[in-house]
């Protein structure tokens, strides 16, 4: 490998002193959550991340998370007590640490032409709104590169800058709905259980920054900046690809009997060859324990006959595990009803915790349902790993704020500080940024330009001018030190990176993810190949390695070699690889490569500049780190599971339910991606390499939205709701629609009753009086009578496309298959046909979430056959010698 150096490699010392994005400036319109999440995150490695908001209008004070004048919605984990004001919110303060913030006025002429000076001292701009807002601003991407050639812009809208349905905008419920992420949760023969929050406002947040870390790289070694179009919405599909495959190729979807499972891996009595979670096996359940109460849940998998026999051992061997019936997983599935009852009978006699300690110590895979209260107070794990930090604000007090789900060796990072009183950098950011005198400034924000003339301003805006301006130096922007290889392997924006990915169902994701973005990626696999080649369905129903659509989806545009790590010949050649890789992912338990002599030091000293990541269940170490798991106990230990389910009126004592997907799976390697390119980032400025130590049950633990402040700040248990946020309506043909964000204003309150009254379906509310705010409020639950009654007698598609054109944030809760005839994603390219020669036809696949404009994220080749480039890879070796 050719590595081309800008300058000397900085010395090691000094490379631990900055974190990865020291330096890099992004300026940040985003609101809500989603766009939120991602900056966050880049704050917290180290970006300089400005906000730009402003106060004072209907959308903002409900939406922003920050909390208002008169609105202190516990949504928003206002502290009981707080004062209800901008800077009280809870959940805006954990999803905006780190950041500084400035509010200006961009429809106002003059601010609009302060945003241009700070796009061109800007690396990264970052907005989630709807279609071509900044283009009706003026400032498009077109406009933004003329004061800033090579500037990354990522842009998050719910479906897209790209096709016919651009317009349409959503909320994170109801991109879960289009995507068919709500579709898979729930039990047969019910409505859809939904997720507990809003899942992909957290993945969208994750997308945005795995873009803009894939961007910044691809700069680094090129110069060049782009657009990036990313939509929430083709996000969520791709987490649906099994499904999809299997619709295509079958004619069988999410829409049959026993769909979907529940907590099983397959419903009882349902064909088994169709399963979307992971293997097949029983017991695949969650146990109501002892005490009762609504989260003394525990959820127990056996994958082997050996596990079962371990978990009857612990059970105490009862007489009814003895029956020939159990003795395999065939007979457990065909018998699943009786064996959870006998389960059932054994957890209801102790705590979750205890079950979970007693199963772990024989090997059993089992993790307790835990609350939001239960992270926070009761993970020894996530204690372990310092996941929850505390930091000063200066209206909340000391509160405990997420962090990090993986930790680098050459680098701190860790979130810094609080979110930013709103518009509390004003000064700093325009005087020591801008040049802006202390007299415009406070002439701005007197004159509506810096702040809005008819709202209250706060003291500490005018404080700010009695004190000298102490103008903190900027980080020097970052020089580039490793320009990476001078070889590409493809136009991606990760082309010239190569990767070694040692990973099974854990981490074959991130793979992927890597893969598509254009990095050169060599699966390695045991000779009888890798674990999730077992795994269902199969191309026709046939069992075979090369023939599992899950596997198929999971690795596409990877290269696959064959290597037995015991044995001494292989390991050599895998060294040999090392030395000329760039990244290495692997998913073995803690300490398993050390024990071959692979362990990272020993990998270093063959390359310096390599980066590793470890993606294990618990992290390579802490209390839990032994401890086995899978997707489902994942999902119940990281809170996803105490978040959905269903409505106590709607279902009395019903479980906690996992959504379907394998999307613990999802969710580490989201991070883990995330951490990749944070190290690889590192790498460009240093030269340096390093170990990253990333935990699935900690990513998981951070995946619930607001769920974590609502405990810390108002000491609330969050609970479970049908549809996963209230808004789930029933439409005609056992059909459903997520009407989200809804606030019935009055003139937003007579859209509804127009699109209402032309069918005759408006009752009452045509009367007069419902113009009247008060009257609205007091009259909600008729209003809402009305509104469902009108949904029960419309078509799902009717209601989507009609609550659209009126700009309601509303999505039709589509199975995912309902996708593929959406002419909006044909629009944006999103289904390619991936040619198999082997079946001599081409397959359509789920594409990429978003639209790089310089550089494909794309589907290069279908997945590897078992040890299919063996001979291609080797050769290249000989080739380099």
């Amino acid at each position: 490998m050719t590595t081309r150096t800008a300058q000397t490699t900085v010395d090691e010392h000094d490379s631990a002193k900055r974190r990865p994005l020291t330096g890099v400036r992004v300026l940040d319109f985003t609101w809500v959550r989603a766009g939120p999440w991602s900056t966050r995150w880049l704050a917290a490695l180290g970006a300089d991340v400005i906000k730009v908001e402003w106060p004072g209008t209907d959308t903002f004070s409900t939406f922003s998370l920050r909390g208002a004048p008169g609105n202190a919605n516990p949504g928003f984990a206002v502290p009981v007590g707080a004062p209800a004001g901008y800077n009280s919110g809870g959940q805006f303060n954990d999803t905006n640490a780190g950041k500084r913030g400035i509010t200006l006025n961009v429809r106002d002429p003059r601010g609009l032409e302060y945003a241009k000076r700070l796009i061109a001292q800007a690396d990264i701009v970052i907005e989630n709104f709807s279609s071509h807002v900044m283009e009706n601003w003026g400032i498009g991407y077109d406009t933004m590169v003329g004061i800033k050639p090579d500037l990354i812009y990522i842009s998050m809208a719910g479906l897209g800058q790209v096709g016919r349905d651009r317009e349409y905008v959503t909320m994170g419920p109801v991109v879960q709905a289009l995507s068919g992420l709500t579709f898979s949760s729930g039990l047969p023969e019910h409505p859809p259980a939904g997720w507990g929050w809003s899942y992909m406002d957290d993945t969208g947040g994750m997308y945005a920054a795995i873009s803009s870390l894939t961007a910044l790289h691809h700069r680094n070694v090129t110069g060049q900046g782009q657009h990036i179009d990313l939509s929430q919405v083709a996000a969520a599909i791709t987490l649906t690809g099994p499904v999809l495959l299997d619709y295509v190729l079958h004619g069988r979807g999410s829409r049959r009997e026993g769909y979907p499972p529940g907590n099983r891996a397959v419903w009882p009595g349902a064909p088994i060859e169709n399963n979307y979670r992971g293997p097949i096996v029983a017991p695949h359940n969650t146990y109501r324990t002892a005490g009762g109460g609504y989260n003394d849940w525990c959820a127990i998998v056996c994958n082997t006959d050996a596990e079962w026999q371990q978990l009857v051992e612990v059970m105490g061997a009862p007489a009814w595990a003895a029956s020939a019936e159990f003795a395999t997983n065939a007979g457990r599935i065909e018998h699943q009803q009786r064996l959870d009852a006998g389960i059932q009978a054994w957890a209801q006699t102790l705590g979750k915790y205890e079950i979970m300690r007693r199963c772990q110590a024989a090997g059993v895979r089992a993790m307790p349902v835990q609350s939001n209260q239960d992270r926070v107070d009761h993970d020894e794990q996530l204690r372990y790993q310092q996941m929850y930090r505390p930091l000063f604000h200066p209206v909340l007090g000391t509160n405990l704020v997420q962090n990090f789900p993986f930790t680098l060796s050459e680098t701190n990072i860790s979130v810094t500080g609080p979110a930013p009183l709103i518009g509390q950098h004003n000064r700093e950011i325009l005087g020591s940024l801008l040049n802006v005198s202390d007299e415009e400034i406070r002439t701005g924000q007197e004159q509506g330009l810096f702040w809005p003339s008819n709202v209250a301003r706060p003291p500490y805006l005018d404080e700010a001018f009695d004190t000298p301006l102490v103008t903190t130096p900027a980080a020097e922007h970052p020089s580039l030190v490793d320009v990476g290889r001078s070889q590409r392997f493809s136009a991606g924006p990760l082309g010239d990176l190569r990767v070694l990915e040692l990973s099974d169902e854990q981490g074959q994701w991130c793979g992927k993810l890597l893969a598509d973005l254009g990095a050169d990626v060599i699966k390695i696999e045991p000779p009888g190949g890798s674990s999730e080649r077992a795994i269902g369905p199969f191309y026709e129903d046939v069992p075979d390695p090369d023939r599992s659509l899950r596997f198929w989806h999971y690795n596409t545009s990877k290269r696959g070699i064959t290597l037995d790590l015991e044995a001494v010949d292989d390991r050599a050649l895998f060294l040999e690889l090392v030395a000329s890789t760039d990244v290495v992912l692997e998913t073995r338990a803690p300490g398993h490569l050390a024990s071959l002599g692979l362990s990272y030091e020993e990998l270093k000293a063959i390359n310096p500049r390599l980066v590793m990541c470890s993606l294990t269940d618990f992290g390579q170490s802490g209390p839990w780190s032994g401890y086995k798991g899978a997707d489902l106990v994942h999902l119940a230990a990281g809170g996803q599971m105490s978040a959905c389910g269903y409505t106590d009126t709607d279902f009395p004592d019903a479980p906690p339910i996992a959504p379907g997907g394998g999307n613990a799976w999802h969710i580490g390697s989201h991070y883990a991606t995330i951490a990749i390119m944070a190290a690889v980032n590192h790498r460009d400025y240093t030269g340096i390499g390093q170990y990253i130590d990333a935990s699935v049950h900690g990513a998981c633990a951070l995946t619930t939205e607001g769920h974590v402040p609502m405990w810390i700040y108002r000491k609330e248990v969050f609970k479970r709701r049908t549809g996963g946020n209230g808004a789930q309506h029933a439409a005609s043909l056992a059909t459903y629609i997520n009407f989200g964000g809804l606030q019935f204003t009055p003139a937003r309150l007579q859209d509804m009753i127009s699109w209402m009254d032309e069918y005759g379906l408006a009752d009452d509310l045509t009367d007069p009086r419902y113009i009247d705010q008060f009257v609205i409020n007091e009259s909600l639950d008729h209003i809402m009578d009305v509104v469902r009654n009108f949904f029960a007698n419309m078509k799902q598609e009717d209601i989507y496309r009609g609550a659209q054109a009126r700009r309601f944030p509303t999505g039709a809760v589509r199975a995912a298959e309902d996708n593929l005839d959406d002419p909006h994603w044909q629009d944006r390219g999103f289904w390619p046909a991936i040619e198999h020669p082997e079946l001599n036809r081409a397959i359509t696949y789920p594409g990429a979430a978003a639209i790089y404009s310089a550089t494909p994220w794309r589907i290069s080749r279908r997945a590897p056959m078992l040890g299919e480039h063996n001979d291609e890879v080797r050769q290249e070796l000989r080739s380099s010698r």
